[in-house]
């Protein structure tokens, strides 16, 4: 059975923080604001990591959370983001969810979750799974503790 690496996407993959008025335009239904992120990495370099890991039988997946009340909505528009700029899951190991789900609740011995939020990444640890922290600040950047897999 492989590992997966388990991606979270605002903030860790897609630069959602950074757009203007994101937050009033999510609360508004307005979830065209997912597919104007740019990426915080570069893809060049995301690329070569994400096939040296597969090299190495990891799988690669995502959990992301979306609001309810615009579900499907959003999860079309993260899907469309992550054709364009994140093509490297596994189909099967997308998960755009809402916070009523834990991201705990998709760990199996040995995945690991790349996230920026602290408390996914300690509820994720508690489950004893391994976790990178894509926190800008973090003391070692995502890509780097990716190559370090």
């Amino acid at each position: 059975m492989s590992r997966t690496v388990y991606f979270d996407m605002d903030g860790t993959l897609a630069a959602l923080f950074f757009i203007k008025g994101f937050a009033e335009r999510l609360d508004n239904g307005d979830c065209s604001v997912y597919t104007e992120c740019r990426t915080l990495y570069k893809m060049n370099e995301m690329s070569a990591t994400i096939a040296a890991l597969k090299a190495r039988g990891y799988d690669i997946g995502i959990i992301s959370y979306v609001d309810e009340s615009n579900l499907e909505k959003a999860r079309a528009a993260k899907m469309e983001w992550l054709s364009q700029n994140f093509p490297y899951a596994n189909s099967e190991k997308i998960h755009i969810v809402t916070k009523a789900v834990s991201k705990a609740s998709y760990y199996s011995n040995g995945d690991i979750l790349v996230d920026d939020a602290r408390a996914n990444r300690e509820e994720w640890e508690s489950k004893g799974g391994q976790t990178i922290n894509a926190y800008f600040r973090a003391k070692i950047p995502m890509i780097e503790a990716l190559k370090a897999l």
